[in-house]
């Protein structure tokens, strides 16, 4: 990796950081607004329908951002046109995006029915957030794989500002019922794609054709990681959700997670410009780069993850009751626990990005494929609903660390 590359690529991470706050901040403020508006009880719809949006939308199309980022990147270190490889890109992950949608039409009725309490609206608005988390995702692969931090950046802002000014109107105003707070997290979104597109227009130099193998032969690994990965992060409220149902225990537990994951909206802006740094710095056959920036990062993040046990040691239950108000309390060994299972996922997320570089595909999905097992089947131990899903999360992070860690090491030997 040249100098320049890596002063782009530590600019790239200032400037994505820069949208990633924003955004970061509205997800506390929507999710803050929101369940002081509706109440626990009803506020479990809307965390089960967060969990579902970013546990499909990411699982999804997360591996389209990875795979083009990583293969613009290629192409642009070695002078080839990128065009031909968004184009296919976009391809996939409309054809995926066609397979979701048809596979929610026909479990429709029980989404609505066991998830959303009966209420439609919510399902189309999944559907749409759905949508246009595919097309940010090509959009953000465009623009990580060529370099453009900035439009990177203000797709996140942009995103981030529209929910934060639409959830702080229907507060203000009095909006108590759940469906203009679940349209709210389909639009931020698609007004984000619509308004940052045309930036991906520096991406599109014509270039060499771009065969499916350049840019599926790891997809399905990737889907499979992905989804399970999310599923990892993202599957514990729709477990308490079911282990204790006709409550508001999923409503409570996903205001707990938003402050022991506070420190993950941090890390995000490395993982955004990590992928292709390390690409570029395979391309070019510098490994000892490709070691000192992966111990570097896993420095940093090891730091946050500590910081974040402490802090939510120290100050967790006061600042979920002063966020969230008096009727949300978690205790504050459960709320350390849920901080200990963040540090862990983002170390397992710093050893992917290595591994996913590496191109050892097989190795993430069945890293994460074993760790979504692990939580499973802590799930099924006879102790109680939230016990269970705390030593699910735990557990899971821990395995996926391990895991991902020990093929990292494996490739990057001398």
């Amino acid at each position: 990796m040249t100098a320049r590359t890596r002063t782009s690529v530590a600019s790239g991470t200032m400037t994505v950081g820069a949208g990633l706050v924003l955004l970061g901040v509205s997800a506390t403020v929507y999710l803050v607004l929101s369940a002081r508006a509706v109440g626990p009880r009803e506020f479990a719809s809307v965390s089960t329908l967060w969990t579902l949006v970013y546990t499909f939308g990411i699982g999804a199309f997360l591996p389209f951002e990875q795979e083009l980022g990583r293969a613009l990147a290629g192409r642009t270190e070695v002078g080839r046109g990128g065009a031909p490889v968004v184009v296919r890109t976009a391809q996939a992950a409309m054809v995926t995006l066609a397979v979701l949608l048809a596979a929610g039409a026909l479990l429709s009725q029980a989404l609505v029915g066991r998830l959303f309490d009966g209420r439609w609206t919510l399902l189309f608005a999944l559907a749409v957030a759905v949508a246009a988390m595919a097309a940010q995702y090509v959009t953000r692969g465009a623009f990580s794989g060529s370099g453009r931090f900035g439009w990177y950046s203000a797709q996140l802002g942009i995103e981030g500002g529209v929910r934060i000014a639409g959830c702080a109107v229907l507060f203000v105003v009095g909006v108590h019922s759940v469906g203009p707070y679940a349209w709210l997290l389909a639009l931020a979104p698609l007004a984000s794609v619509l308004l940052t597109v045309p930036g991906t227009r520096g991406a599109l130099t014509p270039g060499p054709p771009a065969p499916w193998a350049e840019v599926s032969a790891n997809l399905g690994w990737l889907l499979v990681a992905t989804v399970c990965a999310q599923g990892v992060a993202n599957a514990a409220m729709v477990a308490m959700a079911l282990l204790a149902p006709g409550g508001d225990a999923a409503g409570q537990f996903l205001a707990a997670f938003v402050i022991a994951r506070v420190p993950l909206f941090l890390f995000q802006a490395v993982q955004a410009v990590l992928l292709p740094g390390l690409a570029r710095a395979l391309a070019t056959g510098d490994r000892a780069r490709f070691r000192h920036e992966s111990r570097r990062v896993l420095t940093a993040t090891g730091a946050v993850a500590v910081a974040g046990v402490l802090g939510t040691a120290a100050l967790g239950p006061q600042v979920l009751r002063l966020a969230f108000g008096a009727e949300f309390a978690l205790g504050r060994a459960d709320l350390v626990v849920l901080a200990a299972a963040t540090g862990l996922y983002m170390i397992a997320l710093v050893f992917q990005s290595g591994v996913v570089a590496l191109e050892r595909h097989r190795d993430n999905a069945v890293g994460w494929a074993a760790a979504l097992a692990v939580f499973v089947l802590c799930c099924l131990i006879p102790v109680s609903a939230l016990h269970r899903v705390e030593l699910a999360l735990v557990s899971s992070c821990a395995v996926a660390a391990c895991l991902l860690a020990v093929r990292l090491r494996d490739g990057v030997k001398p």
